[in-house]
């Protein structure tokens, strides 16, 4: 005798097997692990979200308005006018633009920030910007006057560096026995600051804020420049690591503009002014 199958167990099984159907070809379509494309993203939405932090040349900020301009933006601002999409800016700090990059609260980041291998271990870097190296100040009329970086190795030496600065890598790696102070936040000159108010004897910068620094408070004077530098460091922009084709558009945009000379003229346009003979921004070339 058969038996038959009612009618509403057979719809049944046949819904179930069309929903793993579909689940199936869904997981196969969009993988779990798929590089995000955020590039799509910002053209879909039509904005471009970049990170940045305030460093002159390569990002100014108007301290009555809150404009920005500088290098970066000049390029910036050249590769979204190509994209057809406007840009939104977000501020961030050395020690905070990694995690808002796997925050998604900006697209990528601008920095200027150094490639160091922690770093890349965190996000993607795009090909160099350009290249700057290390210095210092001291008071100006102090005794401690150093010539070579090892004159730091002294542990009653008070040495200032920014929290997530590679100069903060650099003497817990070269120096271990030192003073370290280590200032949180994203103002440059904070290190440099700590020396003119007495908290430190030596603070740590890259040495384009360095000259701007010195320039501009005599109470303090530049050291380990020139051939002297600490580490001739590249600057450049990051992605998340899932971004590869966010990262290959970039890399794209900066040969195309170094190509034209546009970066050059951007360079032009905001000029450093030099403490010493050794260029303290260059490309590399």
């Amino acid at each position: 005798m058969k038996h038959s199958i009612p009618l509403t167990v057979l719809t049944v099984a046949l819904l179930v097997t069309a929903s793993l159907f579909l689940q199936c070809r869904s997981a196969q379509q969009n993988p779990p692990n798929a590089p995000t494309n955020t590039l799509q993203e910002i053209t879909k939405r039509g904005e471009m979200r970049v990170g940045y932090l305030v460093f002159d040349p390569c990002v100014i900020k108007d301290p009555r308005t809150g404009e920005l301009s500088g290098i970066y933006p000049d390029m910036i601002n050249q590769i979204a006018k190509a994209l057809n999409v406007k840009v939104s800016w977000n501020e961030t700090t050395l020690a905070n633009f990694t995690a808002g990059l796997e925050s998604n609260q900006f697209d990528f980041s601008v920095g200027p920030t150094f490639i160091t291998i922690p770093r890349s271990a965190a996000v993607s870097f795009t090909e160099p910007i350009a290249y700057v190296g290390n210095s210092g100040v001291v008071k100006t009329n102090g005794s401690f006057q150093p010539q070579r970086i090892e004159d730091l190795q002294k542990p009653q030496v008070r040495i200032a560096v920014l929290q997530g600065q590679a100069l903060e890598e650099y003497v817990r790696r070269n120096i271990p026995n030192a003073n370290l102070i280590v200032l949180s936040g994203g103002d440059l000159t904070a290190p440099l600051v700590a020396v003119s108010s007495g908290q430190a004897d030596i603070g740590l910068m890259n040495s384009v804020t360095v000259a701007q620094y010195v320039s501009a408070h005599p109470e303090v004077t530049a050291v380990l420049t020139g051939t002297q530098q600490i580490e001739n460091l590249p600057l450049s922009w990051a992605t998340r690591h899932s971004d590869l084709s966010l990262l290959q558009f970039l890399n794209s945009s900066i040969v195309y503009l170094k190509a034209t000379a546009r970066l050059e003229e951007y360079q032009r346009k905001y000029p450093i002014k030099l403490l010493y003979d050794t260029p303290v921004l260059h490309s590399g070339k």
